[in-house]
Protein backbone atom coordinates (compact mmCIF):
# COMPACT_ATOMS: atom_id res chain seq x y z
CA UNK A 1 0.00 0.00 0.00
CA UNK A 2 1.42 3.63 -0.60
CA UNK A 3 2.18 5.66 2.02
CA UNK A 4 0.09 8.67 1.99
CA UNK A 5 1.33 11.85 -0.09
CA UNK A 6 1.31 15.22 1.42
CA UNK A 7 1.92 17.28 -1.91
CA UNK A 8 -1.26 19.40 -0.72
CA UNK A 9 -1.17 23.00 0.25
CA UNK A 10 0.31 23.47 3.84
CA UNK A 11 -2.88 24.53 5.96
CA UNK A 12 -2.01 28.07 5.47
CA UNK A 13 -2.46 28.01 1.83
CA UNK A 14 -5.97 28.69 0.82
CA UNK A 15 -8.39 29.95 -2.53
CA UNK A 16 -7.93 33.93 -2.46
CA UNK A 17 -11.13 35.26 -2.13
CA UNK A 18 -12.42 36.74 -5.23
CA UNK A 19 -13.58 40.33 -5.45
CA UNK A 20 -17.24 41.18 -6.66
CA UNK A 21 -16.14 41.95 -10.32
CA UNK A 22 -14.48 38.07 -10.65
CA UNK A 23 -17.08 35.38 -11.65
CA UNK A 24 -14.72 32.32 -12.02
CA UNK A 25 -16.16 29.02 -13.41
CA UNK A 26 -16.26 26.00 -11.78
CA UNK A 27 -17.32 22.33 -12.90
CA UNK A 28 -19.08 22.14 -9.26
CA UNK A 29 -19.41 23.93 -5.98
CA UNK A 30 -20.04 22.03 -2.50
CA UNK A 31 -21.53 24.09 0.37
CA UNK A 32 -19.92 22.72 3.25
CA UNK A 33 -17.13 20.46 4.24
CA UNK A 34 -17.90 17.69 5.96
CA UNK A 35 -17.56 13.87 5.32
CA UNK A 36 -19.28 13.62 2.18
CA UNK A 37 -17.48 16.65 0.63
CA UNK A 38 -14.73 15.10 1.99
CA UNK A 39 -15.95 11.87 -0.06
CA UNK A 40 -16.27 13.65 -3.18
CA UNK A 41 -13.38 15.81 -3.37
CA UNK A 42 -11.42 12.07 -2.45
CA UNK A 43 -13.09 11.09 -5.76
CA UNK A 44 -12.49 14.22 -7.53
CA UNK A 45 -8.97 13.38 -7.29
CA UNK A 46 -8.58 9.97 -8.51
CA UNK A 47 -10.49 10.41 -10.95
CA UNK A 48 -9.16 9.92 -14.23
CA UNK A 49 -9.94 13.86 -15.21
CA UNK A 50 -10.66 15.34 -12.20
CA UNK A 51 -13.02 18.36 -12.52
CA UNK A 52 -12.48 22.11 -11.36
CA UNK A 53 -14.41 21.69 -7.94
CA UNK A 54 -14.68 24.46 -5.03
CA UNK A 55 -15.42 23.84 -1.57
CA UNK A 56 -17.12 26.77 0.73
CA UNK A 57 -16.98 26.23 4.36
CA UNK A 58 -18.81 29.10 7.03
CA UNK A 59 -16.44 27.56 10.09
CA UNK A 60 -12.93 28.71 10.50
CA UNK A 61 -11.57 25.13 9.96
CA UNK A 62 -12.91 21.37 9.72
CA UNK A 63 -14.83 20.33 12.59
CA UNK A 64 -17.16 17.36 12.32
CA UNK A 65 -18.62 17.19 15.26
CA UNK A 66 -18.48 20.39 17.86
CA UNK A 67 -18.85 18.46 21.45
CA UNK A 68 -15.97 16.36 22.79
CA UNK A 69 -16.38 12.21 22.65
CA UNK A 70 -17.04 9.94 25.44
CA UNK A 71 -13.94 8.21 26.35
CA UNK A 72 -13.57 4.84 24.61
CA UNK A 73 -16.53 5.08 22.26
CA UNK A 74 -16.50 3.67 19.10
CA UNK A 75 -17.95 4.17 15.82
CA UNK A 76 -20.67 2.14 14.94
CA UNK A 77 -19.58 1.34 11.45
CA UNK A 78 -16.75 -0.75 10.33
CA UNK A 79 -13.52 0.92 9.04
CA UNK A 80 -14.03 -0.24 5.48
CA UNK A 81 -16.70 2.72 5.64
CA UNK A 82 -14.43 5.30 5.49
CA UNK A 83 -14.26 7.83 2.68
CA UNK A 84 -12.74 6.05 -0.05
CA UNK A 85 -12.77 1.97 0.78
CA UNK A 86 -15.77 0.80 -1.06
CA UNK A 87 -15.33 2.75 -4.08
CA UNK A 88 -11.70 2.10 -4.48
CA UNK A 89 -9.63 -0.22 -2.10
CA UNK A 90 -6.85 0.99 -2.95
CA UNK A 91 -6.96 4.40 -1.78
CA UNK A 92 -4.39 6.37 -0.45
CA UNK A 93 -7.21 8.04 1.10
CA UNK A 94 -8.70 5.62 2.88
CA UNK A 95 -8.88 4.44 6.86
CA UNK A 96 -5.73 1.63 6.62
CA UNK A 97 -3.75 4.23 5.09
CA UNK A 98 -4.16 6.92 7.76
CA UNK A 99 -3.23 4.27 10.04
CA UNK A 100 -0.03 2.98 8.16
CA UNK A 101 1.20 7.01 7.79
CA UNK A 102 0.47 7.06 11.85
CA UNK A 103 2.42 3.71 12.50
CA UNK A 104 -0.46 2.23 14.26
CA UNK A 105 -1.76 -0.12 11.71
CA UNK A 106 -0.10 -3.01 13.37
CA UNK A 107 -1.89 -2.20 16.89
CA UNK A 108 -5.16 -1.58 15.26
CA UNK A 109 -4.99 -4.97 13.87
CA UNK A 110 -3.67 -6.55 17.57
CA UNK A 111 -6.82 -4.95 19.32
CA UNK A 112 -8.84 -7.33 17.52
CA UNK A 113 -11.74 -4.24 16.60
CA UNK A 114 -13.23 -3.75 13.60
CA UNK A 115 -15.03 -0.10 15.01
CA UNK A 116 -12.78 2.51 14.94
CA UNK A 117 -12.26 4.86 18.36
CA UNK A 118 -14.61 8.17 17.42
CA UNK A 119 -11.78 10.31 18.70
CA UNK A 120 -9.30 8.83 16.12
CA UNK A 121 -12.00 8.63 12.93
CA UNK A 122 -12.00 12.42 13.63
CA UNK A 123 -8.54 12.77 13.49
CA UNK A 124 -8.43 10.51 10.21
CA UNK A 125 -10.99 13.23 8.73
CA UNK A 126 -8.76 15.54 9.56
CA UNK A 127 -6.42 14.02 7.90
CA UNK A 128 -8.31 13.36 4.71
CA UNK A 129 -9.37 17.31 4.80
CA UNK A 130 -6.02 19.14 5.41
CA UNK A 131 -4.86 17.43 2.22
CA UNK A 132 -7.35 19.49 -0.17
CA UNK A 133 -7.21 23.22 1.35
CA UNK A 134 -6.10 24.26 -1.71
CA UNK A 135 -9.70 23.38 -3.02
CA UNK A 136 -11.44 24.57 0.55
CA UNK A 137 -12.35 28.33 0.84
CA UNK A 138 -12.79 28.31 5.00
CA UNK A 139 -15.07 31.45 6.60
CA UNK A 140 -17.28 31.75 3.66
CA UNK A 141 -20.96 31.73 4.13
CA UNK A 142 -23.35 31.10 0.99
CA UNK A 143 -26.19 33.14 1.32
CA UNK A 144 -28.25 32.09 -1.63
CA UNK A 145 -28.22 30.07 -5.06
CA UNK A 146 -30.09 31.31 -8.45
CA UNK A 147 -30.51 29.67 -11.60
CA UNK A 148 -29.24 31.30 -14.44
CA UNK A 149 -30.81 30.47 -17.45
CA UNK A 150 -30.30 30.90 -21.34
CA UNK A 151 -32.58 30.16 -24.01
CA UNK A 152 -35.37 29.54 -21.32
CA UNK A 153 -33.28 26.93 -19.23
CA UNK A 154 -31.10 26.58 -16.48
CA UNK A 155 -27.31 26.65 -17.65
CA UNK A 156 -25.44 27.36 -14.48
CA UNK A 157 -25.95 28.01 -10.82
CA UNK A 158 -24.94 31.52 -9.19
CA UNK A 159 -23.82 31.56 -5.60
CA UNK A 160 -23.94 34.20 -3.75
CA UNK A 161 -20.91 34.09 -1.03
CA UNK A 162 -19.89 36.14 2.49
CA UNK A 163 -16.57 35.98 3.55
CA UNK A 164 -15.67 36.21 7.45
CA UNK A 165 -14.35 39.80 6.57
CA UNK A 166 -18.68 40.90 5.52
CA UNK A 167 -17.70 41.11 1.43
CA UNK A 168 -20.23 39.47 -0.63
CA UNK A 169 -19.15 38.13 -4.04
CA UNK A 170 -20.43 35.44 -6.42
CA UNK A 171 -19.28 32.54 -8.52
CA UNK A 172 -20.57 30.76 -11.32
CA UNK A 173 -20.87 26.86 -11.42
CA UNK A 174 -22.39 24.24 -13.74
CA UNK A 175 -23.45 21.91 -10.48
CA UNK A 176 -23.64 22.76 -7.26
CA UNK A 177 -23.65 20.42 -4.23
CA UNK A 178 -25.36 21.36 -0.76
CA UNK A 179 -26.23 19.94 2.62
CA UNK A 180 -29.34 18.01 2.59
CA UNK A 181 -31.52 19.34 5.63
CA UNK A 182 -31.39 17.74 8.98
CA UNK A 183 -33.98 14.80 10.01
CA UNK A 184 -35.83 15.26 13.38
CA UNK A 185 -36.19 11.74 15.12
CA UNK A 186 -38.51 10.96 17.66
CA UNK A 187 -40.68 13.04 19.87
CA UNK A 188 -39.34 15.79 20.76
CA UNK A 189 -38.71 16.18 24.90
CA UNK A 190 -40.54 17.96 26.90
CA UNK A 191 -39.70 21.34 28.79
CA UNK A 192 -38.81 20.71 32.08
CA UNK A 193 -41.15 23.09 33.87
CA UNK A 194 -41.29 21.60 37.51
CA UNK A 195 -37.37 21.74 38.34
CA UNK A 196 -36.61 23.16 42.21
CA UNK A 197 -33.75 25.14 41.59
CA UNK A 198 -34.09 26.71 45.21
CA UNK A 199 -33.86 22.89 46.65
CA UNK A 200 -30.58 22.26 44.18
CA UNK A 201 -31.64 20.65 41.17
CA UNK A 202 -29.66 22.10 37.98
CA UNK A 203 -30.06 21.17 34.89
CA UNK A 204 -27.29 20.20 32.38
CA UNK A 205 -27.22 19.81 28.08
CA UNK A 206 -26.25 16.58 26.67
CA UNK A 207 -23.88 18.75 24.86
CA UNK A 208 -22.54 20.30 27.80
CA UNK A 209 -22.27 17.04 29.56
CA UNK A 210 -18.61 15.92 28.78
CA UNK A 211 -17.24 20.03 29.94
CA UNK A 212 -19.22 18.84 33.51
CA UNK A 213 -18.46 15.30 33.44
CA UNK A 214 -15.48 15.54 36.22
CA UNK A 215 -17.31 17.61 38.55
CA UNK A 216 -19.93 15.03 38.36
CA UNK A 217 -17.79 11.68 38.75
CA UNK A 218 -16.39 14.30 42.21
CA UNK A 219 -16.54 12.01 45.95
CA UNK A 220 -19.82 13.58 47.93
CA UNK A 221 -21.68 12.67 50.63
CA UNK A 222 -24.75 12.30 50.09
CA UNK A 223 -24.11 10.82 46.40
CA UNK A 224 -25.40 12.51 43.71
CA UNK A 225 -28.33 11.53 42.33
CA UNK A 226 -28.86 11.92 38.18
CA UNK A 227 -31.63 11.62 35.83
CA UNK A 228 -31.20 11.67 32.40
CA UNK A 229 -34.04 12.63 29.92
CA UNK A 230 -33.53 11.88 26.06
CA UNK A 231 -33.93 8.99 23.63
CA UNK A 232 -31.21 9.53 21.24
CA UNK A 233 -28.02 7.09 20.75
CA UNK A 234 -25.76 10.05 22.82
CA UNK A 235 -28.03 9.82 25.62
CA UNK A 236 -27.20 5.87 25.63
CA UNK A 237 -23.91 6.63 25.76
CA UNK A 238 -24.35 8.91 28.09
CA UNK A 239 -26.03 6.80 30.72
CA UNK A 240 -23.08 4.28 29.88
CA UNK A 241 -21.00 6.24 31.08
CA UNK A 242 -22.75 7.81 34.02
CA UNK A 243 -22.97 3.47 35.53
CA UNK A 244 -19.16 3.60 35.09
CA UNK A 245 -18.74 5.83 37.84
CA UNK A 246 -19.31 4.07 41.08
CA UNK A 247 -19.62 7.26 42.95
CA UNK A 248 -23.24 8.04 41.74
CA UNK A 249 -26.33 7.35 44.16
CA UNK A 250 -29.41 6.31 42.06
CA UNK A 251 -29.47 6.85 38.11
CA UNK A 252 -32.83 7.61 36.74
CA UNK A 253 -33.51 8.00 32.49
CA UNK A 254 -36.53 8.88 30.80
CA UNK A 255 -36.73 7.99 27.46
CA UNK A 256 -38.48 6.63 24.44
CA UNK A 257 -35.78 4.31 23.59
CA UNK A 258 -37.01 0.71 22.94
CA UNK A 259 -33.68 -0.99 23.14
CA UNK A 260 -33.85 0.17 26.80
CA UNK A 261 -37.30 -1.59 27.35
CA UNK A 262 -35.80 -4.49 29.40
CA UNK A 263 -34.21 -3.00 31.86
CA UNK A 264 -37.62 -2.20 33.31
CA UNK A 265 -38.59 -3.56 36.63
CA UNK A 266 -40.17 -7.47 35.80
CA UNK A 267 -43.52 -8.07 36.34
CA UNK A 268 -44.77 -4.60 36.94
CA UNK A 269 -48.19 -3.88 35.97
CA UNK A 270 -48.47 -1.81 32.46
CA UNK A 271 -51.17 -0.70 30.10
CA UNK A 272 -51.81 -3.09 26.64
CA UNK A 273 -49.24 -0.66 24.49
CA UNK A 274 -52.03 1.28 21.78
CA UNK A 275 -51.93 0.09 18.12
CA UNK A 276 -49.64 1.53 15.90
CA UNK A 277 -49.46 2.29 12.43
CA UNK A 278 -47.64 -0.22 10.24
CA UNK A 279 -46.59 0.43 7.27
CA UNK A 280 -43.41 1.49 4.65
CA UNK A 281 -43.59 4.69 7.12
CA UNK A 282 -43.09 3.51 10.31
CA UNK A 283 -41.39 0.68 12.03
CA UNK A 284 -44.33 -2.51 12.53
CA UNK A 285 -45.63 -2.77 15.66
CA UNK A 286 -45.29 -6.59 15.09
CA UNK A 287 -41.54 -6.08 15.18
CA UNK A 288 -39.81 -8.12 18.14
CA UNK A 289 -39.24 -6.18 21.31
CA UNK A 290 -34.97 -6.27 21.66
CA UNK A 291 -33.25 -8.14 23.78
CA UNK A 292 -29.65 -8.43 25.38
CA UNK A 293 -28.62 -10.45 23.02
CA UNK A 294 -29.29 -8.63 20.37
CA UNK A 295 -28.62 -5.36 21.12
CA UNK A 296 -25.79 -3.02 20.42
CA UNK A 297 -22.37 -3.15 23.21
CA UNK A 298 -23.54 -0.22 24.73
CA UNK A 299 -26.95 -0.92 26.23
CA UNK A 300 -25.20 -4.94 26.93
CA UNK A 301 -22.63 -2.50 29.12
CA UNK A 302 -25.65 -0.72 31.09
CA UNK A 303 -27.27 -4.15 31.62
CA UNK A 304 -24.09 -5.76 33.25
CA UNK A 305 -23.26 -1.95 35.43
CA UNK A 306 -26.73 -1.61 36.33
CA UNK A 307 -26.53 -4.86 38.06
CA UNK A 308 -23.25 -4.56 39.34
CA UNK A 309 -24.36 -1.12 40.87
CA UNK A 310 -27.38 -2.77 42.62
CA UNK A 311 -25.42 -5.65 43.94
CA UNK A 312 -22.43 -3.85 45.23
CA UNK A 313 -24.52 -1.06 47.27
CA UNK A 314 -26.81 -3.66 48.16
CA UNK A 315 -30.15 -2.36 46.73
CA UNK A 316 -29.39 1.27 48.21
CA UNK A 317 -28.43 2.74 44.86
CA UNK A 318 -29.77 1.45 41.14
CA UNK A 319 -30.81 2.46 37.74
CA UNK A 320 -34.32 3.56 36.93
CA UNK A 321 -35.79 3.29 33.84
CA UNK A 322 -39.24 5.56 32.92
CA UNK A 323 -40.34 5.19 29.61
CA UNK A 324 -42.08 8.05 27.62
CA UNK A 325 -41.50 11.66 27.26
CA UNK A 326 -43.13 13.50 30.85
CA UNK A 327 -40.18 13.88 32.76
CA UNK A 328 -41.92 15.53 35.93
CA UNK A 329 -42.52 12.99 38.25
CA UNK A 330 -39.51 10.53 37.93
CA UNK A 331 -36.76 13.69 38.19
CA UNK A 332 -37.91 14.70 41.19
CA UNK A 333 -35.44 13.31 43.57
CA UNK A 334 -32.46 13.68 41.38
CA UNK A 335 -29.61 17.01 42.35
CA UNK A 336 -28.59 17.04 38.48
CA UNK A 337 -30.82 16.75 35.46
CA UNK A 338 -28.95 15.72 31.96
CA UNK A 339 -31.72 16.84 29.32
CA UNK A 340 -31.67 16.85 25.43
CA UNK A 341 -32.52 20.31 24.08
CA UNK A 342 -35.94 20.40 22.62
CA UNK A 343 -36.18 19.80 19.05
CA UNK A 344 -37.28 22.54 16.81
CA UNK A 345 -39.17 22.86 13.45
CA UNK A 346 -37.32 22.53 10.85
CA UNK A 347 -37.28 25.33 8.19
CA UNK A 348 -36.19 26.80 5.21
CA UNK A 349 -32.79 28.25 4.74
CA UNK A 350 -33.63 30.36 1.89
CA UNK A 351 -30.98 29.24 0.17
CA UNK A 352 -33.33 27.84 -3.09
CA UNK A 353 -36.15 30.09 -2.68
CA UNK A 354 -36.27 30.55 -6.42
CA UNK A 355 -36.13 26.55 -7.60
CA UNK A 356 -39.47 25.81 -6.35
CA UNK A 357 -40.94 26.04 -9.61
CA UNK A 358 -38.04 23.94 -11.60
CA UNK A 359 -38.61 20.61 -9.38
CA UNK A 360 -40.47 17.89 -10.81
CA UNK A 361 -39.68 14.98 -7.81
CA UNK A 362 -37.62 12.76 -6.09
CA UNK A 363 -36.37 9.19 -6.27
CA UNK A 364 -34.83 7.32 -3.78
CA UNK A 365 -31.32 5.42 -4.52
CA UNK A 366 -29.17 3.34 -2.11
CA UNK A 367 -29.00 4.51 1.92
CA UNK A 368 -27.66 7.98 1.13
CA UNK A 369 -28.54 9.13 -2.61
CA UNK A 370 -32.10 10.78 -3.53
CA UNK A 371 -33.06 12.00 -7.41
CA UNK A 372 -34.26 15.27 -7.48
CA UNK A 373 -36.16 14.80 -11.11
CA UNK A 374 -36.53 18.86 -12.03
CA UNK A 375 -39.24 19.36 -14.92
CA UNK A 376 -38.84 18.17 -18.59
CA UNK A 377 -36.54 21.23 -20.62
CA UNK A 378 -35.98 23.21 -17.32
CA UNK A 379 -32.48 22.33 -16.67
CA UNK A 380 -29.82 21.64 -18.98
CA UNK A 381 -27.93 18.36 -19.05
CA UNK A 382 -25.02 19.94 -17.88
CA UNK A 383 -26.50 21.55 -15.38
CA UNK A 384 -26.50 19.44 -12.27
CA UNK A 385 -27.60 19.42 -8.66
CA UNK A 386 -26.79 17.62 -5.51
CA UNK A 387 -27.84 17.65 -2.01
CA UNK A 388 -25.09 15.57 0.40
CA UNK A 389 -25.71 14.45 3.97
CA UNK A 390 -22.93 11.99 5.71
CA UNK A 391 -25.55 10.69 8.19
CA UNK A 392 -23.40 10.86 11.28
CA UNK A 393 -25.70 11.16 14.06
CA UNK A 394 -23.56 13.88 15.80
CA UNK A 395 -19.91 12.24 15.23
CA UNK A 396 -21.54 8.42 15.38
CA UNK A 397 -21.34 6.81 11.96
CA UNK A 398 -21.24 7.14 8.22
CA UNK A 399 -23.61 6.70 5.62
CA UNK A 400 -21.86 3.01 4.60
CA UNK A 401 -22.66 4.47 0.74
CA UNK A 402 -20.66 7.46 1.24
CA UNK A 403 -17.81 6.71 -1.08
CA UNK A 404 -19.70 5.03 -3.39
CA UNK A 405 -21.94 7.85 -3.82
CA UNK A 406 -19.24 10.82 -3.99
CA UNK A 407 -18.05 8.32 -6.87
CA UNK A 408 -21.21 8.40 -8.29
CA UNK A 409 -21.23 12.03 -8.63
CA UNK A 410 -18.03 12.74 -9.79
CA UNK A 411 -18.52 10.51 -12.58
CA UNK A 412 -21.53 12.50 -13.70
CA UNK A 413 -19.59 15.48 -13.49
CA UNK A 414 -16.98 13.97 -15.94
CA UNK A 415 -19.91 12.83 -18.34
CA UNK A 416 -21.80 15.74 -18.28
CA UNK A 417 -22.73 17.42 -21.78
CA UNK A 418 -24.73 20.55 -22.81
CA UNK A 419 -26.81 18.55 -25.52
CA UNK A 420 -30.32 17.91 -24.31
CA UNK A 421 -32.03 18.80 -20.61
CA UNK A 422 -31.24 17.28 -17.37
CA UNK A 423 -33.79 15.98 -15.10
CA UNK A 424 -31.39 14.38 -12.39
CA UNK A 425 -30.24 16.28 -8.80
CA UNK A 426 -28.80 13.65 -6.29
CA UNK A 427 -29.28 13.87 -2.79
CA UNK A 428 -26.34 12.11 -0.77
Amino acid sequence: MASPDHESKSLNTRPTTPTGKESPGYELICIGFGPAQIATAIANRESPAPSKVLFLECKPSFAWYSSSHLPRTRMENAFVYDLATTRNPRSRYSYVNYLLSQKRLVEFANSDRLNPLRIEFEEYLRWCATQFEDQVRYGSEVLVVSPERKDDAVKSWSVKVRDNAGNTYSVRTRSIAAPAPKQQNGSKPRLLTNVDFLAGQRIISVDDYMSRRNDLRGLREPRLNVSLVGSSQQSVEILDDLLSCPRLGNVTVVTENETLAPLKILGAETAAPPPRLCSIWAKPSCEGKSTTSGSSEVVQSIYSRAYEKQVTSKGQYALRVAAGTDAAGPVTQSDIIIAEKPGTELSSNGLFDGLDALVLGCRQKGESLEEVLFKRGAVAEGCRMWMLSAKSEAGRSLAKDIAVRAGEIVKALATATDDGTMVINARM
